[in-house]
C-alpha cells in the first residue's frame, strides 16, 4: 500500500518567491515520482509505502531546509486528508490508522481544509455534531440530502472510506489546450496575456461536458525545446483568474532561476475532473448562460480596472440604509449577516436612491425647522430646500421618530431624529436630523 507525504513550507509560497519555490519542488521530485501541487506553499508526495518513513520524512526536511533554507512540517498517513492535517502537527499516521487519527479532531479541521464551508460546520456544530468521528457517523443519505453531495464527498473522505487518488486520472477525452505565439514571451507578463483567454477556454470546454477540474497541468516550453511541467491542485470553484496565477506561479519561478529561455508553447490540460453534481454542484448551484456571460464579463472588467475594483451590494445588518449596505467582491460567495434583531429597522419597499445629501425644513414662515432631544418639532414642516436652493412643499408628513443606538460604545454611540416627507412633486423622502443637520438619506418616488 502506498503512503502520502504532504510538506507545508513557511516563510516562501510561490507568489512572493517563486524562484524558491520551485527550487523546494525540484527536491521534491527527487526523492518521488508522483508530485502534486496543493497550493501555493504546499505539495504532496506519492511514497512506494515500504521503508523507513521517519528517516525519508527526515531527509526531505534536511533537503528543503538545507537547499533551498525554508522551514517546512511534513506529515505521512494514507489519505490526502489525513497526510494534510498531520503536517500541521509534524506527525507520521501508521498504516491503516487514518479514521483513528482523524476521528477525536473538530470538525473545523475539514473547513480548514475547503471540504466542508465553514456555514455547514457551524450548523453542524449546533446540532452537537463537534468532532470528525461524530460526522462520519452520521447517516450518509441523510447528509446527503440535508447538506448536498459535496458535503456526502466530505463525509466518505473523512471516514478514510475512500481518497482521491495522487496520480492523474485523465478525463474520457483530451480537453488540453494550448497556445503558440507568432513570437515566444520573453516575460511572464506577455505570458500572463494569453494564459487567462487560455483557462477561460479550458473551464468552457469542462463547463460543457457538466464537469469541474480539481487539478491542472500546467506546461511551459521554451524555443530550445526545454520543458517545465507541474500538476497543481485547483478548488472547485477555481476560476479563469485561479488558474492564471498558477501559470504566474510557474513560470515565474522557472524564468527568475534564470534557466530558461522565452517562452514558445503554453499548455493546460485536466489532470482529474469530478462531475457537478458529484461536486456539490449542478443541482443547487445551476448558472444560466446569460449568468455565466454575466460572470466573464465582470471577470473581464476587473482584469481591466484592477483587482478589488467590480463589487456587488449586499444587506447586512443595522436600522440606517447606509449601515445596510455592504459592498462585497462581485464573485463573493459570503453574506453580511443581519446581526440583528434590529428594532425600528424600516421595512420595505427599499428606496429608489440612498444618498447623504443636505437640506433644510422650513414651517409656513420660512423658518428653521428643529428638532428636539425627545423627538418633537419645533413646527409643522412645510417646504423642503435642497442644496441648490430649490423650494418644494411638503404635503403629508409622518415622524419624528427619535433613535438612540449604541449607547454604551463611545466611538460609535449615535443619537438622531427620522422623519418621512412627501413632497408636492410627488416624491417621497426619508429625512434625519442629526448634529443639529437636517439630511436626505433615501429617496422614494
Amino acid at each position: 500500500m502506498s503512503r502520502l507525504l504532504v510538506v507545508h513550507l513557511h516563510g516562501i509560497d510561490a507568489a512572493t518567491d517563486p524562484a524558491r519555490f520551485n527550487a523546494v519542488l525540484d527536491i521534491l521530485t527527487a526523492h518521488a515520482a508522483h508530485l502534486e501541487v496543493l497550493g501555493p506553499a504546499a505539495a504532496a508526495l506519492r511514497l512506494p509505502g515500504h521503508g523507513d518513513e521517519a528517516a525519508l520524512a527526515e531527509a526531505v526536511l534536511d533537503a528543503v531546509t538545507g537547499l533551498a533554507g525554508a522551514d517546512a512540517d511534513i506529515g505521512i498517513a494514507d489519505t490526502l486528508l489525513a497526510a494534510t492535517l498531520a503536517a500541521a502537527e509534524g506527525r507520521i499516521v501508521p498504516p491503516r490508522s487514518d479514521a483513528a487519527f482523524l476521528a477525536p479532531r473538530p470538525l473545523g479541521d475539514l473547513a480548514r481544509t475547503g471540504l466542508l464551508d465553514p456555514k455547514t460546520v457551524e450548523t453542524l456544530r449546533h446540532l452537537g455534531i463537534g468532532t470528525i468521528g461524530a460526522f462520519c457517523a452520521l447517516d450518509g443519505a441523510a447528509v446527503a440530502e440535508r447538506f448536498g453531495a459535496a458535503a456526502r464527498r466530505a463525509q466518505t473522505l473523512a471516514a478514510a472510506d475512500r481518497d482521491r487518488p495522487l496520480i492523474p486520472r485523465a478525463p474520457d477525452e483530451d480537453l488540453t489546450v494550448a497556445i503558440e505565439p507568432d513570437e515566444p514571451w520573453a516575460t511572464v507578463e506577455q505570458a500572463m496575456f494569453a494564459a487567462r483567454p487560455l483557462a477561460e477556454e479550458l473551464l468552457a470546454a469542462l463547463a460543457a461536458r457538466n464537469l469541474s477540474c480539481t487539478r491542472v497541468t500546467i506546461t511551459a516550453a521554451t524555443a530550445a525545446g526545454l520543458t517545465r511541467t507541474r500538476t497543481w491542485a485547483t478548488d472547485l470553484d477555481t476560476d479563469a483568474a485561479g488558474l492564471a496565477r498558477r501559470v504566474r506561479w510557474q513560470l515565474d519561478g522557472w524564468l527568475t532561476a534564470g534557466g530558461t529561455d522565452a517562452i514558445a508553447r503554453l499548455t493546460l490540460a485536466p489532470a482529474a475532473v469530478i462531475g457537478l453534481i458529484e461536486a456539490g454542484r449542478g443541482l443547487w448551484e445551476t448558472k444560466s448562460p446569460t449568468e455565466l456571460r454575466a460572470e466573464r464579463a465582470l471577470r473581464h472588467a476587473e482584469t481591466l480596472l484592477g483587482p478589488g475594483t467590480v463589487v456587488r451590494a449586499r444587506e447586512g445588518g443595522g436600522r440606517d440604509l447606509a449601515e445596510r449596505l455592504h459592498l462585497l467582491p462581485w464573485d463573493a460567495n459570503d453574506r453580511p449577516e443581519p446581526g440583528g434583531p434590529w428594532p425600528g429597522t424600516l421595512t420595505g419597499p427599499p428606496p429608489a436612491i440612498t444618498v447623504a445629501e443636505p437640506v433644510s425644513v422650513l414651517d409656513t414662515a420660512g423658518e428653521a425647522v428643529t428638532c428636539d432631544a425627545r423627538g418633537f418639532v419645533s413646527a409643522p414642516p412645510a417646504f423642503l430646500t435642497d442644496t441648490d436652493g430649490t423650494r418644494t412643499a411638503i404635503t403629508e408628513w409622518a415622524g419624528p421618530w427619535p433613535v438612540q443606538e449604541r449607547w454604551w460604545d463611545p466611538a460609535r454611540r449615535r443619537r438622531y431624529t427620522r422623519l418621512q416627507v412627501l413632497l408636492a412633486d410627488g416624491r417621497a423622502a426619508l429625512l434625519i436630523r442629526e448634529h443639529q443637520r437636517w439630511t436626505v438619506t433615501a429617496w422614494y418616488s
